[in-house]
């Protein structure tokens, strides 16, 4: 059922295509007239030239089969390691634990470990995963920036609305009356010490 429903969509995606530059094929256009027609085909479709220039390389390569998009699951490069999902998941992690470590050294700290092997992971690839996890530079600074908000979730808006004291035996002073010794106490508030009897 998978396979009809992507193979179904790939032919869509084909036909389209193969709409799109049909006029382009005729074999008794001389090149101005197909320069100028693919320009106008370009702005209508809202696709580059260069795009066009590729799918008619593809259909006279390939035929129809060469119009269509490559199943999504097979995209996965055939160089990347077996464990690349781990690899990208032990990634994840290193990223988490210290925002700011780099993608290179990310890298450098897989290889060490054992992870991977020197040269295979490409800073782009791992980057580009690290993205699509949610853990781009801007998106990073957003986690930064929330994180950083959320350490002063003790902060209020009014003073003495969370106050912290602490109150402490202090030194008999002769205050009292006739001279009597009186026990004080030391009284820490937030904003200052007071002696209080």
């Amino acid at each position: 059922m998978k396979n009809k429903e992507v193979t179904s969509w790939q032919d869509e995606k084909a036909s389209e295509r193969f709409t799109m530059i049909s006029p382009l094929l005729s074999d008794d256009l001389d090149p101005a007239k197909r320069n100028q027609l693919r320009s106008q085909i370009a702005e209508n479709n809202d696709v580059s030239e260069r795009t066009l220039y590729r799918l008619e390389a593809a259909w006279r390569k390939n035929g129809f089969s060469g119009l269509r998009p490559m199943n999504r699951e097979m995209r996965r490069s055939q160089k990347l390691p077996d464990n690349f999902d781990e690899i990208v998941s032990e990634a994840i992690q290193l990223k988490k634990e210290v925002p700011t470590r780099s993608v290179a050294r990310i890298i450098l700290i897989l290889e060490m470990e054992g992870w991977v092997s020197p040269g295979v992971l490409k800073r782009s690839t791992l980057q580009r995963y690290l993205y699509k996890a949610g853990l781009g530079v801007k998106q990073m600074k957003r986690y930064t920036e929330a994180r950083n908000a959320t350490s002063r979730r003790f902060c209020k808006p009014h003073r003495m609305m969370l106050a912290q004291c602490d109150i402490k035996y202090g030194l008999k002073l002769p205050i009292g009356e006739g001279g009597k010794k009186v026990q004080t106490y030391l009284f820490a508030l937030r904003s200052g010490v007071w002696m209080v009897r």
